[in-house]
């Protein structure tokens, strides 16, 4: 695995400077970041990356959880009308092309984003800018990595990388669900389901009997919160 960490990004995951990556300027309002997370299957972000005006450089990073921290920290509609810049984690860390991938996973690690800027020397200089000038034209995530660990063929049973399920009751509302993710720094909570609806799961894997029929994920929650249905919950009934 050691020499796998040390190809540069460019050479591990060529994949992701051929896909358009998602960003924001720092004044951009929450309500049409918060889109790019809600819409369900037909895009996929694991963040958005926060670019100044003016510099043109990455300053700071935004995912679902920054997203429903503010719905729950303001009061809704006003939430909808804040500034990346409010509610963006500013510990933004970009890597080059060359890096190699041992920095990246270091990255991941100490941040704990699931996702970073890469930075690209521009190619056309500008008058008021030197050599050195470079913008972002991809992002890293994780899941890029994975076909580059398959190929390191570890004998590492699942075991022992799983982390420990949280449950919560299948009748717990939105808001407690929520607290439990931020509390604890998980984005999925398993849903436990008592009496006939445990039964029917059970028919539905062919006779194997769980009480966690489901797990619900802090992107699924979002897509609600900015579905119509969830809107019109938050505007009769507020955030609690």
């Amino acid at each position: 695995m050691n020499h796998l960490s040390d190809i540069r990004i460019k050479d591990a995951a060529p994949q992701i400077f051929r896909r358009p990556f998602l960003f924001v300027e720092s004044n951009t309002q929450m309500l049409q970041i918060a889109t790019f997370f809600a819409i369900g299957p037909q895009i996929y972000v694991d963040g958005i990356i926060v670019i100044d005006e003016v510099q043109k450089r990455p300053v700071g990073r935004i995912s679902s959880k920054h997203i429903i921290s503010s719905i729950l920290d303001s009061n809704y509609p006003n939430c909808l009308q804040k500034k990346a810049s409010q509610i963006m984690d500013s510990s933004v860390i970009p890597l080059e092309t060359d890096s190699p991938m041992k920095e990246a996973l270091e990255v991941f690690h100490r941040t704990r984003f699931a996702f970073i800027p890469i930075l690209t020397k521009k190619e056309d200089k500008m008058d008021n800018l030197d050599d050195s000038f470079k913008v972002v034209t991809a992002t890293l995530a994780i899941r890029d990595i994975l076909p580059l660990i398959a190929k390191a063929n570890l004998k590492i049973s699942i075991r022992e990388l799983s982390s420990r399920l949280i449950s919560i009751d299948g009748n717990t509302s939105i808001r407690i669900a929520i607290d439990c993710m931020l509390n604890n720094g998980i984005r999925n909570i398993g849903i436990r389901q008592e009496g006939s609806a445990h039964d029917d799961v059970a028919s539905k894997n062919n006779g194997i009997k769980s009480n966690l029929p489901g797990i619900i994920n802090d992107r699924k929650i979002l897509e609600f919160l900015l579905s119509h249905d969830g809107r019109t919950v938050l505007c009769k009934n507020g955030i609690a």
